[in-house]
């Protein structure tokens, strides 16, 4: 799936369809963990720098990432409901409920989640550090959750 999909090419940033954010960063955040998980330059897929340079430093979802920082700068809830999407799927392991392609797939640890965010972010979105990033995507999903 790309995220430019022609329906979608004439809007602003801040004016993308969370959905459509959600599922391009679902699908480019599930690939590259697939492929970390599967290359063998890694044996130890537990350890830190094996995360760094096997998964975090990989580059992806640039679009995605603008519009979901758009989205922080114009509608914070909005932004704290994606971002615990992505942590409920990705590292309490409820992508399995969403699509059997994540069956099987041991989660990936929060920290090293809002980790791979922020540093695909920094070329996307230059108004934020990178540690300031992970500080805001540490906080959105229990700021999502306060919000029920």
């Amino acid at each position: 799936m790309t995220f430019d999909d022609e329906a979608f090419s004439g809007l602003r940033p801040s004016e993308a369809p969370t959905g459509v954010i959600v599922g391009a960063l679902r699908w480019d955040i599930l690939n590259e963990w697939v492929r970390y998980l599967n290359d063998d330059k890694y044996p130890d897929k537990t350890a830190e720098m094996s995360y760094v340079w096997g998964f975090i430093n990989r580059d992806s979802g640039g679009d995605a990432l603008r519009c979901l920082w758009s989205k922080h700068e114009s509608a914070y809830p909005l932004f704290a409901e994606m971002v615990w999407l992505l942590h409920r799927e990705f590292s309490e392991g409820a992508g399995t409920e969403h699509h059997p392609l994540y069956g099987g797939l041991p989660p990936v640890p929060a920290d090293i989640l809002f980790r791979k965010i922020a540093n695909s972010s920094a070329v996307a979105f230059r108004k934020l550090t990178e540690d300031q990033m992970i500080e805001i995507l540490r906080k959105a999903p229990s700021d999502y959750a306060a919000m029920q």
